[in-house]
């Protein structure tokens, strides 16, 4: 039963042992002056027990509530953490990838230093045209590790604000949570 209905029928029954009491208090006026001060009492103490219940009810209901509230966040934080390890894997192999287009692009650089030293003029031509092979590979690849730098930045933004996310959520079941 809900708070507020409890409340309404407490209420009901309080006005309802109010106008008998007074109803009986009216119609026995020749009753002795101890009858009608045990029913006050009585009706007091039932009005005390009322006000305990819904008390308790209301204590129960915060609790309770709090309760799925904390069961929610341990459910978010597992989701989040487990979408935190998806995107650190995603940046250790973006990490790896750009370490590889280095070196593929330090290759294309020391092809082309070397063909510089071997220069021959019967092969002048073969040479510049592997020369600038090289120079656009070396380009091109150094163009993919700038995406690769920019992605590895969008995922280590995106890891850090997910984290953010984290901590608030732990610091509120932190607070909640009775050990």
């Amino acid at each position: 039963m809900k708070p507020s209905a409890s409340i309404k029928i407490m209420f009901s029954m309080l006005t309802i042992c109010l106008s008998l009491s007074s109803n009986v208090i009216a119609a026995q006026n020749d009753m002795n002056d101890a009858m009608i001060a045990e029913e006050i009492r009585a009706l007091s103490a039932s009005i005390n027990s009322l006000a305990k219940q819904l008390e308790t009810q209301t204590g129960s209901a915060q609790k309770n509530t709090t309760l799925r509230k904390l069961d929610i966040a341990i459910a978010y934080l597992n989701f989040r953490s487990r979408r935190i390890e998806m995107f650190e894997q995603d940046l250790q192999s973006a990490r790896t990838n750009r370490n590889r287009l280095d070196d593929v692009q330090k290759q294309f650089q020391r092809e082309e230093e070397n063909l510089s030293s071997s220069f021959n003029a019967n092969q002048k031509e073969a040479i510049q045209r592997a020369r600038e092979e090289l120079k656009i590979r070396r380009l091109a690849v150094k163009d993919r590790v700038s995406r690769m730098d920019e992605e590895i930045i969008l995922l280590e933004n995106r890891i850090m604000e997910m984290q953010s996310q984290i901590d608030s959520v732990e610091n509120f079941v932190q607070k909640n949570l009775e050990f």
